[in-house]
């Protein structure tokens, strides 16, 4: 039976046994190693590759670890060179021909994040340092999150750019190490009057896409821009305003997901560039976190007043139902497993792993 299917019916069960009982219908598993922190999933031809950190003497030191269940964990080899990749937490990634790693550790006279780019696959990491101004430096502002297409490795973040003008920036690389910042590209950055920001990327039918949002005349916009190649870039001004759009997730089409600005923001989505967003549930404060395919459905992670809420809904954006968590949580990730969801939630010192698994 495929993932797909075997989750659709898990999510479906957890709905069900809601209404009936006050059991939770989560296993909490074991971690990894101990104390460890799973920020990040990517899939692998038979399970998947959790991505995080271990405690170190000098704070925490970088990890991986492959699973086909979510319950026995085998370390892999993760092999840092610089200073820096030393004391990283693994972030964001993307699959392609290999995967592409975003690492992230705190440093320097300002304590500012300290990027690390790694690739490698299920059997091992290796960390390919770079020039301190490739995601460094004065002009640096963000680089958030990781995503691959085939040969090709992408990194999506902010840059200061011409004339002082920061806006959305992407990297690319054909082999995992050596990069090319495009920090001008005439789609994604900032024109004059404007400020643009990239959020999230996935890969998708259309290719590599991207979402954000431009800032022009007082007003965000949401944005999205896709590429077959990450090479040449189109701009699709999504419908609505005082709204960003977050996260992307794509089958046949895709799905975005984001939250309105202002006072009482909501989450957000849309089920095309071009429709107007389906208004979700509210809070004082609205964070996105992740959007997962799931066979029929979509699962939303997101935050409302710093908890996790966990959604599932079509992918037109209708028929919210909302998911309870085993615990409350400020930071979490999800992955589709053949045995069911598996999710990590993290506080400070370490994460927690859960299975909604089949009885």
């Amino acid at each position: 039976m495929r993932w797909s299917i075997v989750l659709v019916a898990v999510l479906a069960l957890a709905t069900a046994c809601a209404a009936r009982t006050p059991d939770s219908p989560w296993r909490e598993l074991s971690l990894p190693q101990h104390d460890a922190r799973v920020l990040e999933f990517v899939p692998t031809a038979d399970g998947v590759l959790a991505l995080g950190s271990i405690p170190a003497p000098d704070g925490r030191s970088p990890a991986a670890w492959t699973s086909t269940d979510g319950s026995h964990w085998t370390t892999i080899p993760v092999r840092g060179e610089s200073a820096y990749a030393k004391l990283a937490e693994l972030i964001s990634a993307g699959a392609g021909d290999r995967t592409v790693v975003l690492g992230q550790a705190f440093g320097g006279a300002h304590s500012n994040p300290r990027m690390t780019i790694w690739s490698g696959d299920a059997h091992g990491l290796t960390e390919h340092p770079q020039a301190m101004e490739m995601f460094g430096g004065p002009h640096a502002i963000a680089v958030s999150a990781a995503a691959a297409l085939g040969g090709t490795d992408l990194l999506i973040g902010d840059w200061d750019g011409p004339e002082g003008r920061y806006g959305a920036a992407f990297w690319t690389s054909a082999n995992g190490a050596d990069w090319v910042r495009h920090a001008e590209d005439p789609a994604l950055s900032s024109a004059p009057g404007e400020q643009t920001g990239a959020s999230g990327v996935t890969t998708g039918p259309a290719g590599f896409v991207i979402v954000g949002e431009t800032l022009r005349d007082n007003v965000l916009r949401p944005v999205e821009w896709t590429s077959p190649d990450a090479v040449a870039w189109q701009r699709h001004e999504m419908a609505g305003t005082n709204a960003v759009a977050s996260r992307v997730a794509c089958t046949t089409a895709c799905t975005v997901l984001g939250q309105s600005i202002g006072a009482s923001p909501h989450l957000l989505c849309w089920p095309a560039a071009d429709t107007q967003p389906v208004t979700g549930p509210s809070a004082t404060t609205v964070d996105t976190l992740q959007l997962l395919p799931a066979g029929a459905r979509m699962l939303a992670l997101a935050t409302f007043d710093h908890t996790v809420q966990l959604h599932s809904l079509n992918p037109d954006c209708t028929d919210w139902q909302q998911i309870s968590l085993p615990t409350p949580t400020a930071v979490a990730r999800m992955f589709a497993l053949r045995t069911g969801l598996l999710l990590a939630t993290t506080d400070d010192d370490r994460s927690r792993l859960w299975l909604h698994a089949l009885p």
